[in-house]
């Protein structure tokens, strides 16, 4: 009997640890990502624009990225909105919003102003991203992605979406 009880013990404990491990990584990646988003001078930057006073320009990287973000969100979304969203959609919608923001950060060319409007968009979307991981947060960070994904046609002038993405469903 026991030796069929400490392998189980052992199968056990290193489950315990991968999954301790692989949350620590997933906060150390997020918070990495986060950091990224105001590191580098870009906290610096002036305020962006309040009220719609004026738009920035965008350029391919940013309208690709934000496609993306824009599709991944609609596929997660439950066809019913009074529907929580589930876990799987949650981790995919989580990790497509890490990925398209890091893709954002490598190769978004934008004014310094612009560049300070779409830093605020990021960390809105990687704090909705965040708490996606957490089944009582999750309604939270839909909303945040949600909301971030409506404040940026308002802040950059079009156009805002790559309609090559888009018909490519």
């Amino acid at each position: 009997m026991k030796a069929v009880i400490q392998p189980l013990a052992w199968g056990l404990a290193m489950a315990s640890m991968l999954a301790l491990a692989s949350g620590v990584a997933l906060d150390v990646v997020v918070d990495t990502a986060q950091a990224t988003v105001t590191h580098d001078g870009h906290g610096a930057h002036a305020a962006p624009p309040a009220g719609g006073e004026q738009q920035w320009a965008t350029d391919a990287a940013l309208r690709e990225g934000m496609t993306r973000l824009r599709q991944a969100a609609e596929a997660a979304l439950p066809d019913d909105p009074a529907q929580p969203m589930g876990e799987r959609q949650a981790l995919a919608l989580q990790k497509e919003v890490e990925d398209s923001v890091s893709y954002l950060i490598a190769n978004c060319e934008l004014s310094a102003q612009a560049d300070a409007a779409l830093h605020g968009l990021l960390a809105d979307l990687l704090g909705g991203a965040k708490a996606l991981a957490v089944p009582a947060e999750r309604a939270d960070g839909v909303q945040r992605i949600h909301v971030a994904l409506e404040r940026y046609p308002n802040l950059f002038a079009p156009p805002h979406w790559n309609e090559t993405v888009i018909s490519g469903q």
